[in-house]
């Protein structure tokens, strides 16, 4: 069995993340679990994986949503189940220390 290399939160209280391009967000989704290595997230747009995203992610109650580049690593689609929703793997693009002190101030708000 493989170990994680981050804890993984839950959110305890809805996060969301809007998908952006060119500064205008294009679909939206809800964080299913975060960490410092990334996030696993649900939404009904398709993206490839290998795909980099930009993501702004929005969690109460923090004032502001941040923006995050991530790239798919993986993805699920169960059609007998939500054959309109589809999992995605996260995994964020050369985080900066900013990047890496807002994911933590979420880990802290999902406890």
């Amino acid at each position: 069995m493989r170990t994680r290399a981050f804890v993984r939160a839950v959110p305890q209280s809805p996060m969301t993340v809007a998908f952006e391009e060119a500064g205008e967000a294009f679909a939206y989704g809800a964080v299913a679990n975060i960490s410092e290595g990334g996030a696993c997230i649900w939404t009904a747009s398709q993206f490839d994986v290998g795909r980099e995203l930009n993501l702004r992610l929005s969690a109460a109650p923090q004032p502001q949503p941040f923006e995050a580049p991530a790239l798919v690593v993986w993805a699920t689609t169960d059609p007998e189940k939500e054959p309109q929703t589809h999992r995605y793997g996260l995994q964020w693009v050369e985080p900066t220390s900013d990047h890496r002190s807002q994911i933590r101030r979420l880990l802290r708000l999902s406890h």
